[in-house]
């Protein structure tokens, strides 16, 4: 456990150093850069009467995964592909509400025959994911520094498919309170986001699921006023009753390319480069964010 300790205190320093040190050296930059990350949280809300439609489309695939130990070990190839839309809208200043869901396609060769034909589960499954709903609320802006703080509270529904005999589910299967702090920072042309949060499941199917932590920082940098190359670390916990938790260290590097007020592009790849007990993962991301 000595390696995930030390990553997640030097996620929280960073973090912190982003977060405080002062922007007046870089007063003479008029662009504001764009908040948005790949897989950083925001929190900047979107204004009040206003929308932002977010259509994505997301593929992650893995051949190898990490034992309990850290060891790498040979698996069957797995695969997802997942179709989502979001939809979020300004309530007040400083308040935005958002529902988000996807539809997903599945496969994992773990799951075939054995030497004696029996078959050891559903190889492939596709149906609609789980919807998220949430609410942002920015409780801290400050001028001085370039730096908002915000609250994400929602909930997980669990609306898609289960596991079963015959296909692979796409539903995490139970009920979670899903909670996240996010703070974006700016230096000119630099922009940096951090955020820490924690989903708790409840209901009476909930398994050996007792949580999830994960927390995220990511930096940018405004090239040209449609294009802000940015780089994140992320890192997750899953809490697990009569069994061994995971732990998923991953890397995400990608575009940002608010194309006009309208429109914005966001293209990434994510790699798990440190895990126990999950897939060795790579994941391609796209999205396409319009704003009314």
């Amino acid at each position: 456990m000595r390696f995930p300790k030390i990553t997640f205190c030097a996620v929280m320093a960073f973090s912190a150093l982003l977060l405080f040190v002062p922007s007046a050296g870089f007063a003479a930059e008029e662009e504001s850069p764009e908040h948005g990350k790949i897989n950083t949280a925001d929190a900047s809300p979107v204004d009040s009467g206003h929308y932002e439609v977010e259509a994505s489309y997301n593929y992650a695939w893995a051949k190898h995964l990490w034992d309990n130990n850290g060891d790498s070990h040979a698996r069957g190839f797995t695969r997802e592909h997942a179709a989502g839309l979001s939809l979020t809208a300004g309530i007040i200043d400083n308040l935005d509400i958002n529902i988000s869901g996807d539809y997903k396609w599945l496969r994992d060769k773990d799951n075939d025959y054995d030497d004696s034909d029996e078959l050891i589960g559903p190889e492939t499954g596709d149906h609609f994911g789980d919807l998220s709903f949430s609410a942002r609320y920015r409780f801290l802006q400050n001028e001085t520094y370039n730096l908002e703080l915000a609250y994400i509270g929602g909930f997980t529904a669990p609306t898609g498919g289960w596991n079963g005999e015959s296909e692979l589910g796409t539903s995490q299967e139970y009920w979670s309170w899903d909670q996240t702090l996010a703070a974006s920072k700016d230096w000119g042309k630099w922009t940096a986001n951090a955020d820490v949060g924690f989903a708790l499941p409840f209901g009476d199917r909930l398994g050996n699921a007792r949580g999830t932590f994960n927390t995220d920082v990511a930096v940018g940098y405004q090239v040209l006023p449609w294009l802000q190359p940015e780089f994140e670390l992320n890192y997750s916990h899953d809490f697990i009753a009569d069994a061994d938790d995971a732990h998923i260290l991953a890397l995400t590097g990608g575009l940002i390319m608010p194309i006009n007020e309208l429109f914005r592009i966001n293209v990434g790849i994510q790699q798990n480069v440190w895990g126990r007990n999950v897939d060795e993962a790579t994941s391609v991301i796209t999205t396409l964010k319009v704003a009314l």
